[in-house]
């Protein structure tokens, strides 16, 4: 991703943050001055938590001073607990800009987990399905001890990831369908035998509802034959097509997916206050 691609998405950050009404969080109570303070006997880590969800986008995540783990995206002044979603980033991606696209896409609603893959800095990718559970589990540990009881116990996991994430979040998701039944698949289709075989073990696992992203040409025909799939399952399966003819997050494919969201997430545990965005989007969407 290059630099201009970070630019696109602060840009759509912006106004989608901006948007969010500023709101008390769990715990806390707002002064007569306004300003946000916590509640009486709440613990520091507690008091830490209020001010990160006011004043950040997003925080590293590491244990005890150790390597870091990936980032957290947090939710725009929570007012009550919000769910953790995950978000697997491309080969020689950042955790930072998959965080960034996916906080635009998602109103700044969740927690948006983004695990840090394996490598430099500049080369990051996954090495496989067991290495990248290991590192979901690690990220969601650390965003969970972080904000204790802002983070929602149970709520029903999103998983989603771009290229080569989402290569992972497909064959994550068909070893563990239950805890992923809500996915989106982003641009993988350079490699499309992960996103067209785990339809099948996915849906009979209790697989609930899939996105297929494109944002090249190339990923169309690939992306349509597994949506079908899902729906031959009887699952149900949306295309996304952004419009765009670039492998990339870019701003308009963080548009573009703000249309459809609001479907991926319908009924799904944890996000029964999220609000969907009204505003015109870009690019189309074929349900099956």
């Amino acid at each position: 991703m290059r630099a201009a691609r970070r630019i696109l998405i602060v840009a759509v950050l912006t106004i989608a943050v901006t948007a969010c009404a500023r709101r008390p969080a769990v715990g806390a109570r707002v002064d007569d001055g306004g300003a946000l303070v916590a509640a009486e006997g709440d613990a520091a880590a507690s008091v830490d938590a209020v001010r990160v969800l006011e004043g950040a986008e997003q925080i590293e995540l590491a244990v005890d001073g150790g390597a870091p783990l990936g980032v957290v995206a947090v939710p725009v002044g929570a007012r009550a607990p919000r769910p953790i979603m995950i978000a697997l980033h491309g080969g020689s991606d950042h955790p930072e800009w998959a965080c960034a696209a996916w906080r635009g896409i998602t109103s700044a609603y969740p927690f948006v987990v983004c695990p840090r893959g394996v490598g430099a800095t500049n080369a990051l990718a996954w090495s496989g399905p067991a290495d990248t559970r290991a590192r979901v589990d690690r990220a969601v540990a650390a965003t969970r001890a972080r904000f204790g009881d802002w983070v929602r116990p149970t709520t029903t996991l999103v998983l989603v990831g771009f290229s080569m994430g989402a290569t992972q979040t497909a064959l994550l998701a068909q070893s563990e369908p239950k805890r992923y039944p809500r996915v989106t698949l982003a641009e993988s289709a350079y490699a499309p035998e992960p996103a067209l075989a785990f339809a099948a073990p996915w849906a009979r696992g209790g697989g609930e509802r899939a996105i297929f992203l494109c944002t090249t040409d190339g990923c169309e025909a690939t992306y349509r034959n597994a949506a079908r799939n899902v729906a031959a399952q009887r699952s149900r399966a949306r295309l996304v097509i952004a419009g765009t003819h670039a492998h990339g997050m870019w701003d308009q494919v963080v548009r573009a997916m703000r249309r459809d969201w609001p479907w991926l997430v319908e009924g799904a545990e944890g996000w029964n206050e999220y609000v969907a965005p009204t505003e015109d989007f870009p690019g189309r969407s074929e349900s099956y």
